[in-house]
């Protein structure tokens, strides 16, 4: 919808032939009244002789006003109409359809139906062209001027997040620094006192599991940036959920034992191979399992994989805490309640959005199940069944 503001005819045209025309039209006899009619409005026009012409004319430069001459096809236009405004770069362009005689209502309601903007013919007066035209025109200008500044909100808000992306990507440099002094600090310390000695050591890793979190929910969040903005290229190999499992068990080792929680892997009952990016995934089920062990209900998270009609499942969760129903629609959505929550678990909330976007690129489902006698658990599935592709025959 356009705002309601009012555009003059000095705003549509603020000097002579700045407004572009363009007039469709089989031979100049056919063309002569339409090309003086819009020149005659400080209108500079184009010509064409074909539909098809017309057609390519409007869609590579886009002008202020098209007028279509009934004779240019056997529909008296229409079909052309159609054509234009069924385009994604001309829909937007304003339409006007001549004729020579009087227009049918069939015919009137077929331009209707085709989406054109106004009919003349050699009957309509010279004021009502002109005030139909400027209009459109004046339509025309609003239309434009409201999505130049969407586009150029649109650049802003890709420039911004590629600054976003380049701020966090130094700040992941700035923290792999400051890690890296600190396990030089610590290696060559040196505290006699047993007592201090174990504050000490304990110090050490409560900072080490902080630096891991911390790079960790970087990169997350550049993760999901990137899938976001479409800047993710999926290999397609085969993997087993199982490997996935014990990637992820062996990957969150380091947090599991600072909360002092155990990750038990189950993979008994799985067997079919899957076809996806083994990094991606492996980063999916990752973000889960951390959701899982920052609850402070579970001492444990399961991560049980099984295959049964197809269909290769993926288990995760704990062994006590329950997600709330009324939270469980929104839990995927990363900007949900942002205002209320720690900056901590917001970023928790982009690894459940990254899970969700990794496992729908690769044609699966996330979705959330209550779990007897245990916690809530998140299900991921992913067909068994892919398509065997023959090798070209010979000729």
């Amino acid at each position: 919808m356009l705002p309601n503001q009012r555009t003059t005819r000095e705003e549509v045209a603020a000097s002579p032939r700045t407004v572009e025309g363009l007039v469709i039209s089989p031979n100049r006899d056919s063309s002569r009244p339409l090309l003086e009619f819009l020149r005659a409005e400080g209108i500079n026009v184009q010509a064409v002789s074909s539909a098809e012409l017309g057609f390519e004319e409007a869609l590579l430069h886009r002008p202020g006003v098209v007028l279509i001459d009934e004779r240019i096809s056997e529909a008296g236009g229409v079909d052309l109409c159609t054509r234009l405004k069924a385009n994604a770069r001309t829909h937007f362009l304003p339409v006007i359809l001549f004729l020579h005689g009087r227009p049918s209502d069939l015919y009137r309601l077929d331009a209707t139906a085709a989406g054109a903007d106004a009919v003349f013919f050699v009957g309509t007066s010279k004021a009502e062209r002109r005030a139909r035209l400027w209009a459109l025109l004046r339509s025309q200008a609003m239309f434009r001027r409201v999505d130049g500044r969407r586009q150029a909100q649109s650049n802003a808000i890709s420039d911004k997040r590629r600054w976003v992306r380049g701020l966090v990507h130094d700040l992941q440099n700035s923290l792999g620094a400051i890690q890296a002094n600190f396990e030089y600090v610590a290696q060559q310390s040196e505290i006699p006192d047993k007592k201090l000695r174990a504050e000490f050591d304990e110090c050490v890793r409560e900072t080490r599991a902080t630096f891991r979190e911390m790079v960790r929910n970087l990169r997350t969040v550049i993760e999901f940036e990137r899938f976001e903005a479409g800047d993710v290229s999926l290999k397609q190999e085969m993997l087993l959920l199982s490997e996935v499992c014990e990637t992820v068990r062996s990957g969150l080792g380091h947090l599991a034992c600072s909360l002092r929680k155990a990750i038990v892997v189950d993979n008994s009952a799985y067997s079919s191979p899957v076809r996806g990016d083994e990094k991606c995934l492996n980063e999916a089920i990752s973000g889960l399992a951390t959701f899982v062990l920052r609850q402070a209900d579970n001492q444990k998270c399961f991560l049980r994989a099984s295959t049964e009609d197809g269909v290769a499942r993926l288990r995760v969760y704990g062994d006590r805490h329950q997600i709330p129903i009324a939270a469980r629609s929104g839990i995927f959505d990363p900007f949900a309640g942002h205002m209320q929550e720690k900056p901590t678990r917001a970023a928790h909330r982009v690894g459940l959005a990254l899970a969700k976007i990794i496992v729908e690129a690769h044609h699966g489902s996330l979705s959330i199940e209550d779990t007897p006698r245990a916690g809530t658990a998140f299900v991921v599935e992913f067909s068994t069944h892919w398509p065997v592709e023959e090798p070209p025959r010979s000729e």
